[in-house]
């Protein structure tokens, strides 16, 4: 799928996107012969929890770095106590 249809599927822009190629948390995929990049349901995945990650108060580093290797717990161990220290310290007056 191009992009757009991955922006669009995801409730993105296509800015965002190539922002997060930009910084790195979104790795690019292969591009077809005529230069469009071709993205798979695993980056819509990956752009999908990168979204939920960041709304739960992860900094967009950690969430790329969390959805990357989603398969480590200790890392998403250490990133939720984070998110739970995080929305803590906001509840209190």
């Amino acid at each position: 799928m191009r992009i757009s249809e991955l922006a669009e599927l995801a409730g993105v822009t296509v800015r965002t996107v190539r922002y997060y190629h930009q910084v790195g948390v979104l790795a690019e995929p292969p591009r077809q012969s005529n230069g469009y990049r071709d993205y798979r349901a695993d980056h819509l995945v990956t752009l999908l929890r990168i979204g939920q990650l960041t709304d739960s108060g992860l900094s967009l580093a950690q969430a790329g770095a969390m959805a990357a290797d989603c398969d480590s717990s200790s890392s998403a161990d250490e990133a939720l106590d984070e998110v739970d220290k995080h929305w803590k310290q906001r509840s209190q007056p």
